[in-house]
């Protein structure tokens, strides 16, 4: 049986708890509104997602009751087992809208791609913990063969997205423990001068030049390339302030826009253009503040943790998700590329909602602790 001392919840943050919970209910009813469940009786993905919150509130239980420096002191097995399911799914995974990034366990899947975005946290924390000096040549060297080795594999399956999250994990983890700007200035610039190369050499896909033709050009292909940012800006500009429909049609799926109809990848991509249109903009409003709770309050926790590893931790957890809801609301109303990221604790997806729900178990993991406890 899972014993916690009781003392620790002193410091434990309800309201970031509650706001998650509040995030992941609103994610699974607006699913059931994306799949338009209720008249066509497909209550699958609805039922699916409720299931595996209740796993992932397990496995938050099991996390904020074992110390989160005893979790850190495993960080290079739980390095190593996430690259192997990584490569797991490279050698016997399914296809998936293009991408290999699937492993099937029976009638379920499991995308690892997920897991090693919190695998790089705990471990490039981890390694930063007792640098004084992370400008030195050895120690960025470290960094980069540690998180480029994931991100190579992950990139061979393709998964631009899950690397963009990655990068950014890595960037505001070395911000915060002293990064030099050249070293992010360089980079940068080297990247501007590959980026036409890489698009002339087709090393950059068709599929992908199509997405950033169309979000510099909204009108190059509304049909075609642009569909989806064009249908899902159009449902968020009909959302109005208030819900637009009662109660009653909400539940019931009568939006012209959403119920599954014309959004494609409704209940994962979009998914917040379907939330935006059957609540408004004071419902957009509200999961926004729920949202901003969450990070304002986590960043509080980075400040008070105890040690280097619990700031960097917390911090690298800060900035995954920040930037994913950013990404993804961004590309819903026009204002980021689309890459496919999902919104957390909205989107369909159990292996993103478990990844999301442990990494908040972290952050609170962190906060109990942030003094020592007398017994």
């Amino acid at each position: 049986m899972i014993k916690i001392n009781k003392k620790l919840f002193r410091y434990f943050d309800w309201s970031i708890f509650f706001s998650m919970i509040a995030i992941c209910i609103l994610g699974i009813t607006t699913i059931m509104f994306a799949n338009n469940a209720l008249e066509t009786g497909n209550f699958r993905n609805t039922i699916a997602q409720f299931i595996i919150l209740l796993v992932a509130l397990v496995a938050f239980v099991f996390v904020i009751t074992i110390d989160y420096t005893t979790i850190g002191s495993y960080y290079k097995i739980i390095y190593v087992v996430t690259n192997l399911l990584i490569i797991a799914v490279l050698l016997f995974g399914r296809e998936v809208n293009g991408a290999k990034a699937w492993l099937g366990i029976g009638p379920f899947g499991i995308q690892p791609s997920e897991f090693a975005k919190l695998s790089i946290i705990i471990g490039l924390s981890k390694i930063l913990e007792d640098v004084d000096e992370v400008n030195k040549f050895e120690v960025l060297k470290r960094v980069a063969i540690f998180v480029l080795i994931p991100m190579g594999l992950i990139q061979l399956q393709p998964d631009l997205g899950t690397n963009m999250i990655i990068a950014v994990i890595v960037l505001g983890i070395l911000f915060v423990a002293g990064l030099d700007m050249k070293f992010i200035y360089i980079p940068v610039t080297i990247l501007a001068i590959l980026i036409p190369i890489a698009w002339n050499l087709n090393i950059i896909k068709t599929y992908q030049k199509h997405r950033i033709l169309v979000f510099l050009n909204p009108e190059l292909d509304r049909l075609g390339a642009g569909y989806n940012a064009s249908m899902a800006k159009l449902a968020i500009a009909s959302g109005r302030f208030f819900p637009k429909s009662s109660f009653a049609d909400i539940i019931q799926g009568n939006t012209q826009l959403s119920s599954g109809k014309f959004i494609p990848e409704a209940h994962t991509d979009f998914i917040f253009a379907v939330f935006a249109e059957n609540w408004g903009f004071l419902g957009s409003i509200i999961l926004l503040i729920l949202y901003l709770n969450i990070l304002y309050k986590s960043i509080k926790i980075s400040k008070v943790a105890k040690d280097k590893f619990g700031q960097y931790l917390v911090i690298g957890i800060v900035t995954m998700i920040g930037f994913q809801i950013f990404q993804n609301i961004g590309m819903d109303i026009g204002l980021m590329p689309i890459t496919g990221i999902p919104l957390p604790f909205m989107s369909y997806g159990g292996t993103s909602l478990l990844t999301n729900v442990i990494a908040i178990g972290l952050i609170l993991n962190v906060s109990m602790r942030r003094k020592k406890i007398n017994f």
